[in-house]
């Protein structure tokens, strides 16, 4: 222990001392770097948080705990360490912090639990109300049927309950979550792995004899209640499915089934839970793994002459008074995966039915259902492929049922239907439909002259504008290794495309549906999309930068500036997530700052309310107890003396040795220091004027100054400026306060080039988020061009440099010293970006390119 603080002593003063002399200062100044160094982590922890609730990011649940984890563990180093400065006398903000931990780990085990439930209940026993029992496909469906009157098949809901009964038998709920804990959101490479490892688990796993004989039952009563025994369609109801998200094509159906393959086709649906796209697309938008509960929804099956889609507003045209259908012949799988391209009706409210227009397309092919069960595709019958599936009245009928969900449901929405062999409407399935926010006038020209128009067909599913390299994709290989910001472009559409949405620029395809599953993706993750080019992968090559303009149906050849400068832009889809509101809850109780003035007499860990509180409070305060030091704690101990200069702040400062001249005096000039790189540092400082002249071309900085007193006294009243400064012949420490500024400069130089570095810290605050962002980005900028290695955060920058030979090191010092009191004059002036550059450039060319040519 004394040769290790014997060598901590010489290398921050570079003295050597007896070790017996030196072990209190020493120990309590290796607590001091060590609260420094976990002060700097949780500050950049808090920044990342915050980022993430900005929309721009995407996270889980696996981020949160993480975050959390190294909170706890950071911040609790830094109270420990406050602590040990402090003689313990700091118990209290330890249990400051336990208390404020308790509250971050109570929203963390808010957790989400299977309603306990019969295994299996039958439609009529279910209401909209019961999305957590059997899941919201089940319970739209049966609330249509019970509520509504409208002709729904009969059926039977198998339980999420029986799903969590299926994972006990088998005793695989440990199993999952442990396996997906393995699995990041940025971490695509390993999906693949981990998707097949769980479903192995679901495909070796057996349905419990209990669930599988409630399975039987229901489906002997449904037999004795329809006089015959049919086959079934098996249709995925997870839990959240169908609600805030679509999970469109991401579960498992099963059309035509025997019922002795129910409890297989059961595992299956199950299984599907884990597939790569459905994992991916469940952790994007922020699902637990307590939440993949898996409902299934079991119907007779019906024999389809023809089935599709209705949307009871066109996506595109919402704010008109017309419902969007497409049909099929046959089975409706065909109508929402895009193999075949669909009838297309818009059909008016006013009058009822009244056909708007209709495009009638050929469909050579169809599904089938097989006596003996499964599907099958067969030609379309020669008379009927260029017909319509639908007549006039069925329309109409359609559009009643479209006013009758959207006022009971009170917003627009996303129906299945089927025309059985006696020409009776069934409906099989309803959904919210997402739709696209309206949109004012647009200010995008319709046609942008002097760029070639490759392709200006199709159907517009998703509007705005992208534009990036051609990707093109003909296989699901194809979809490994998708760039960020390419062009899909593809034959025909597929709900497999979402994982890679959120890198895609925009979307485009020879064929498709504007109600399939990938449309409906491509709306979620509000990707420019257009279907139905025909022939866009034989006119666009691998490579291509193209532009997309999902607003007029355009595709240019190469960037396109004034359709990508246009007002527009992605909203957060996430903000309605369970992992977007605790991020949101638990940033309420970390980054807020309570304690702002330190001379207030609430400015105490019982008035601390947050993590960020936990930090200021221990920060300030191993500020005072580093100045604490007296006499006895060290020989030749020179006490804290303050620095006499022309400069408007107050700095008190620690000499570990080395650092100043001696003095009996309790203050020193700027002369008296000896601390080489505390030297540099201070002739950068006085190096600048105070206050600055204003820029050329402007006339007045009274013309400016337009803002309010509230403006520029965001985040808390002033308090006192107050410097600290721990120094010795290579060392310094420094901890500025200038107005809302807080910066700390640490470094260390000597001839040993190994030893040498420097760390700089900024943390902002005051003023408007407007002129706060300014500031930063003009720090960043400058420290960019001084080549430190850096990261920004919101307001919070910090920067390091290392292993420069210390001519070198000064060099950098001096400058941070010119720009610690440049960016403080400047705060009144962060009044646009044009002054902001101005400044940028003035300081490069009037202190750095003076200082490198030196």
């Amino acid at each position: 222990m004394v040769t290790a603080l014997k060598r901590a002593w010489q290398l921050i003063t570079g003295v050597p001392r007896p070790p017996e002399a030196l072990s209190p200062l020493a120990a309590k100044h290796a607590h001091f770097q060590r609260l420094l160094h976990a002060n700097n982590q949780v500050l950049a922890l808090m920044a990342d948080m915050e980022e993430k609730l900005s929309g721009d990011y995407l996270f889980d649940f696996q981020y949160i705990l993480a975050a959390v984890n190294q909170l706890r563990q950071e911040t609790t180093a830094l109270v420990e360490a406050l602590n040990q400065m402090g003689g313990q006398r700091y118990q209290d903000l330890a249990q400051a912090l336990d208390r404020i931990m308790a509250a971050v780990e109570e929203v963390l085990e808010r957790r989400w639990e299977i309603p306990e439930a019969p295994l299996v209940l039958g439609f009529e026993e279910l209401n909209a109300g019961m999305i957590e029992v059997v899941g919201g496909k089940n319970a739209n469906l049966a609330e249509i049927k019970n509520r509504l009157g409208l002709p729904v098949p009969p059926g039977f809901a198998v339980s999420s309950y029986a799903y969590k009964c299926f994972l006990d038998y088998n005793q695989l709920g440990e199993r999952i979550t442990a396996t997906l804990k393995q699995w990041r959101l940025d971490d695509l490479d390993s999906l693949a792995q981990v998707s097949e490892d769980l479903k192995a688990m679901i495909n070796a796993a057996q349905v419990p004899p209990e669930l599988e004989t409630a399975m039987v039952k229901a489906y002997d009563r449904l037999a004795d209640q329809l006089g015959s025994r049919p086959l079934l369609a098996l249709r995925s109801s997870a839990v959240g499915e169908d609600l805030t998200f679509t999970f469109a094509g991401q579960y498992a159906t099963y059309l035509n089934v025997p019922a002795t393959e129910m409890a297989a086709r059961y595992k299956d649906i199950v299984a599907s839970l884990f597939t790569p796209r459905a994992l991916f697309y469940y952790k994007n938008k922020g699902f637990r793994e307590e939440e993949m509960a898996m409902g299934v929804m079991v119907l007779p099956m019906v024999q389809s002459q023809a089935s599709g889609v209705l949307f009871t507003r066109q996506t595109e045209l919402a704010d008109q008074e017309v419902a969007l259908i497409n049909a099929v012949w046959g089975l409706g799988k065909y109508a929402v995966s895009g193999r075949v391209y669909p009838d297309h009706y818009l059909a008016a409210y006013q009058p009822l039915g009244q056909i708007v227009k209709q495009i009638i397309p050929p469909k050579p092919e169809m599904l089938v259902s097989l006596p003996e069960g499964g599907v099958k595709e067969v030609p379309v019958p020669a008379k009927q492929v260029k017909a319509p599936c639908l007549n006039e009245s069925q329309i109409t009928q359609l559009v009643e049922w479209a006013v009758m969900l959207e006022s009971h449901f009170g917003k627009p929405q996303d129906v299945e239907w089927a025309l059985d062999a006696a020409d009776k409407l069934w409906l099989l399935q309803c959904r919210p439909l997402k739709v696209p926010t309206p949109k004012g006038a647009e200010p995008r020209p319709r046609l942008v002259k002097d760029y070639p128009v490759l392709l200006e067909q199709g159907t517009v599913v998703c509007r705005g504008v992208g534009s990036g390299p051609v990707v093109m994709v003909r296989q699901d290989q194809d979809l490994k290794n998708f760039p960020v910001g390419g062009v899909l472009v593809a034959r025909h559409t597929s709900p497999k495309y979402v994982t890679v949405m959120p890198n895609a620029a925009a979307i485009i395809t020879d064929t498709g549906s504007p109600t399939g599953h990938m449309a409906l993706l491509a709306r979620e993750f509000q990707i420019p999309t257009i279907i139905n080019t025909g022939r866009a992968t034989q006119v666009l090559s691998p490579g291509q930068v193209v532009t997309v303009d999902a607003y007029y149906n355009n595709i240019y050849e190469g960037e396109v500036p004034e359709l990508l400068e246009a007002p527009g832009g992605k909203g957060n889809d996430l903000a309605d997530t369970q992992v977007f509101q605790t991020l949101k809850t638990l940033v309420k109780k970390v980054v807020p700052l309570n304690l702002v003035n330190p001379q207030e007499a609430t400015f105490t860990p019982a008035h601390c309310q947050t993590i960020h509180d936990i930090v200021r409070f221990a920060h300030e305060v191993s500020m005072r107890e580093m100045f604490k030091l007296t006499e006895g704690e060290f020989q030749d101990h020179q006490g804290v003396v303050e620095l006499e200069s022309e400069l408007p702040f107050k700095v008190a400062i620690l000499d570990l040795g080395g650092g100043l001249k001696r003095s009996l005096r309790s203050k020193i000039r700027p002369q008296q220091i000896l601390s080489i790189p505390f030297k540099a540092f201070w002739e950068g400082l006085a190096a600048m004027r105070w206050p600055q002249a204003k820029p050329a071309g402007v006339k007045s900085f009274a013309s400016v100054f337009v803002n309010t007193d509230a403006e520029g006294a965001q985040g808390g009243a002033p308090y006192r400026d107050q410097s600290y400064l721990i120094l010795s012949k290579n060392y310094m420490n420094f901890s500025i306060h200038l107005g809302y500024h807080f910066s700390t400069v640490e470094a260390y130089v000597s001839d040993q080039i190994n030893d040498n570095y420097l760390t700089f810290n900024f943390q902002g605050g005051g003023s408007t988020p407007e002129r706060r962002e300014r500031r930063v980005r003009l720090i960043e900028t400058i420290i960019d061009h001084l080549h430190l290695n850096y990261q920004r955060q919101g307001d919070h920058l910090e920067a390091r440099l290392a292993k420069y030979p210390a001519a070198e090191m000064a060099c950098r010092l001096r400058l941070l010293g010119k720009l610690t009191l440049y960016t403080k004059q400047l705060d009144m002036v962060m009044f646009s970006d044009g002054i902001v550059d101005w400044y940028i450039k003035d300081f490069l060319q009037e202190h750095v390119k003076i200082e490198e040519k030196q």
